[in-house]
């Protein structure tokens, strides 16, 4: 049982991560692909670094490397949209599916550890679980990530 949880959770986790990504790549949209294209070559011959919105230094996607001309960054920036849909719903249908299990699973286990303390040592744990629930809650919602709005954590 175990060993199904943990191989349940890598595969949560990995589908998460190549979202992540693949989310990262797609929000960049199509009018993007002229600026990354001048980016890349001004890093290449060293003028300067490629940037992000925020200006915070970013990895050029791999197929960047080959050089695409500007009809090709746009078929592949919609592949790239394309897939990043795909994406979102399969996550979001892991949401539905496991964030129930998960969220059992953690205060199941939050419970079984009470059982380990001694009343007042449980009353802590639970205000301490609380305040880190609400400061999760918040984060999320400032986010505007609602997907892990109240995801209870051990």
């Amino acid at each position: 049982m175990v060993g199904k949880v943990r191989l349940l959770t890598g595969l949560v986790l990995a589908a998460v991560f190549a979202a992540g990504l693949l989310l990262g790549v797609a929000m960049r949209g199509p009018g993007e692909a002229a600026q990354r294209s001048e980016s890349a070559e001004r890093t290449e011959d060293g003028e300067g670094d490629d940037q992000d919105r925020e200006g915070r230094r970013r990895r050029a996607p791999m197929y960047e490397r080959v050089g695409p001309d500007e009809a090709q960054l746009a078929r592949i920036d919609s592949i790239v949209s394309l897939h990043g849909r795909r994406m979102r719903d399969l996550h979001a249908e892991f949401r539905r599916s496991y964030d129930p299990r998960y969220r059992q699973l953690v205060l199941e286990t939050r419970e079984a550890i009470k059982g380990v303390l001694t009343p007042e040592q449980a009353g802590e744990y639970q205000q301490l679980l609380d305040e880190y629930d609400a400061r999760r809650a918040e984060r999320a919602n400032r986010d505007g990530n609602g997907s892990r709005d109240g995801r209870p954590n051990g």
